[in-house]
Formats: structure tokens, C-alpha cells, sequence
């Protein structure tokens, strides 16, 4: 079974992945951040007690930690960016389904949080996490306001408890002079948010950034996404006219880059994070433009590259060693020869 993300994906030329997550709060419970062990421990048996296994497996963090499965939550974008659902596992819970799409995470910042991932724009994430959430709403008394809405330890999630996102790769715009000043504007206008992947560190300059809703209190789930969706189609719209207007004025340029690029990940036997993406960045400016047809470049093989890297486990002293860089070569090269 594939991964989620492993999966080709509608205007994957740009979206990398669409999100939707839902976080709930049951009654009687203090928030996670106050919550004691005995508590903790009876909230994740009743969770547990109301998943459906037909859908889900995992379980106890600790368990998931022991198993040594970490590395394969943390590709799966499930554990979070820094692996906090990792953190103090003993008073977590991850639930997920075949290929990772579908999960329920168990004492994080909030007490459930409910998450649909998919490959590429896909706005129908959002029902296949609404569909978990009523179905755990039915099971658990959860913590409801009829005036403010759904109850969260962030103002930012009270209301629907709903955030959107997606991953974009916009390696043209982010190339192209004040460019995502521009977006940033343009995406305010919707009242969403843009930020880089990373702010420092060798993912910084991946060309790789999150759009995501900002706040849930007074607007409904259906507005959110109407507005994400507007949106997203501005972003790839503006895009790929960017990397047109690469592709045409610096023609010869942008083939070398292409051409350099695509040897660097196909041979190289050592390679770091920063030059992995980088050398990806050019291969999307240029990818739909090239006619030569002398290089394997599937978009699928692109994103998943950019996936894996972006979010690879890195375990202490092992950041940029020549084992982790001759491992990261090795996988990009089978992915660029689509072995699995």
C-alpha cells in the first residue's frame, strides 16, 4: 500500500498536499497542557474504546514509539513537523488508516484532533475528516457552546475547529522579485495565511510554503473553504505564469539549470536537504517545458522527493552526516527510477 502522498494528485504541478483538520475537546477533561496522568490515561481508554478498527490501527503512542514506527508518522505528516505527538507519549494516542491519510492524534494540544491529507488540490479532505468527527461527536460528550461553538485551548479553533491548509511548491514566484510579498497580500485579502515551510534552516529556501485558514469563530466551515479555494487557484494560476515567464525569457538558462539539476538527484551519492530541494525547484520551473525527452520527471517522483525530504526524520547527530546524505541519495535515486 502506497502512502498517501506517494498518490498523483490533481494541479500537482503546484499543490503538494490538502489538508483539513478538525480538533475536538471532550467534557469533564482539563485541557492537555493541565491534564494529570490519571486523567490522561482515562481519556485515551475512552477514545480508544469508540475508535473504529475497521478503519484505524495504532494506538498508545508508546506502543507506536516501541514498534518503531515513528519515522513512518513523521513522513506521513501525522506526528507533526517537530514530532510532538512523539513528545511524552505516554499520554498520547495516534490512530490512521491503511495509507496515513486518515488520523486521530489523542492528547496533543487539543484532546482529539482529526485529520484528512491527500496528494495535490483536493478539496474533499474536509468530508472525510467531518465524517470521523460526527462519528466520534455521536460516541463522546463533546465540548459544544451553542453560542461560541465547538470548545478549544486556542481562540484560534474555537467555533468549527476547523483548519485548512495547503502545500504549495512555488519555486517561481518565491524566485520572481517581490513576489510573495505579493502573494502574501493577495492571500490577507482572503483572510488566510502564508508562511515558508521552514524560516531558517536548510529547508528555508525550499520554495515550499503552507496556506492556511487563520480563524474559525464566527465563520462557517463551507466559508473557509470557499475562500481556500479561491485562493488556491489564484496561487497556481500566478505560478505557472511565472515559471512561463522563466521558461521563455531564459531559455537556455533555465535548460542547463534543468539538465544540472536532474544529474545532481539521478547520480550524486552523497546529498544534503538544501541541495535536494534546490536542485527540485529547478526542476519544476523548467519540467513542463522541456521537449527533449531525455529525463524520467514525473511530477508524482517531484513531489514525493520534495515530500520525503521536507519531512524526514532527523535524529540526533545524524543531521547532514555522510550516512544520513548517502541514504537520502539512495532513496531520490529510486525514486527518480520509480522503484518503490
Amino acid at each position: 500500500m502506497k502512502m498517501w502522498y506517494e498518490r498523483e494528485g490533481t494541479d500537482e504541478d503546484v499543490v503538494l498536499s490538502t489538508k483539513a483538520c478538525l480538533v475536538r475537546n471532550v467534557k469533564g477533561y482539563n485541557f492537555p497542557s493541565k491534564m494529570d496522568e490519571r486523567d490522561a490515561k482515562s481519556l485515551l481508554a475512552k477514545v480508544d474504546s469508540v475508535i473504529d478498527k475497521s478503519v484505524f490501527s495504532g494506538g498508545l503512542a508508546t506502543d507506536i514509539v516501541n514498534r518503531g514506527e515513528a519515522e513512518t508518522l513523521m513522513k506521513a505528516q501525522i506526528s507533526g513537523r517537530d514530532g510532538s505527538l512523539l513528545y511524552g507519549p505516554d499520554k498520547k494516542a495516534i490512530y490512521y488508516n491503511e495509507d496515513y491519510g486518515l488520523s486521530v492524534a489523542v492528547g496533543n494540544s487539543e484532546h482529539l484532533t482529526i485529520k484528512a491529507q491527500a496528494a495535490g488540490h483536493d478539496v474533499g479532505v474536509y468530508r472525510l475528516a467531518e465524517k470521523i468527527a460526527v462519528d466520534l461527536e455521536k460516541k463522546l460528550d463533546i465540548a459544544y457552546s451553542e453560542k461560541y461553538g465547538f470548545l478549544t485551548s486556542s481562540v484560534k479553533l474555537t467555533g468549527t475547529g476547523l483548519k485548512f491548509l495547503y502545500t504549495v511548491a512555488i519555486p517561481a514566484i518565491a524566485k520572481t522579485e517581490g513576489g510573495i510579498a505579493t502573494l502574501r497580500q493577495r492571500v490577507g485579502q482572503y483572510e488566510w495565511m502564508i508562511y515558508p515551510f521552514a524560516d531558517q534552516g536548510e529547508l528555508n529556501e525550499s520554495g515550499v510554503y503552507i496556506i492556511a485558514s487563520v480563524s474559525t469563530l464566527g465563520v462557517s466551515e463551507s466559508e473557509t473553504i470557499e475562500r481556500g479555494e479561491m485562493l488556491i487557484k489564484d496561487v497556481i494560476k500566478a505560478e505557472r505564469a511565472c515559471r512561463e515567464q522563466f521558461a521563455t525569457k531564459k531559455k537556455t538558462q533555465m535548460k542547463d539549470l534543468y539538465g544540472r539539476a536532474y544529474g545532481l538527484l539521478r547520480f550524486a551519492a552523497l546529498m544534503s536537504r538544501r541541495e535536494a530541494l534546490d536542485a527540485v525547484c529547478w526542476l519544476r520551473l523548467y519540467r513542463d517545458y522541456d521537449d527533449s525527452s531525455e529525463f524520467e520527471c514525473k511530477w508524482k517522483m517531484l513531489n514525493t522527493i520534495t515530500q520525503e525530504v521536507c519531512w524526514e526524520q532527523q535524529r540526533r547527530g545524524e543531521i547532514n552526516t555522510q550516512t544520513s546524505q548517502k541514504k537520502r541519495a539512495e532513496r531520490i535515486r529510486k525514486i527518480l527510477k520509480g522503484v518503490d
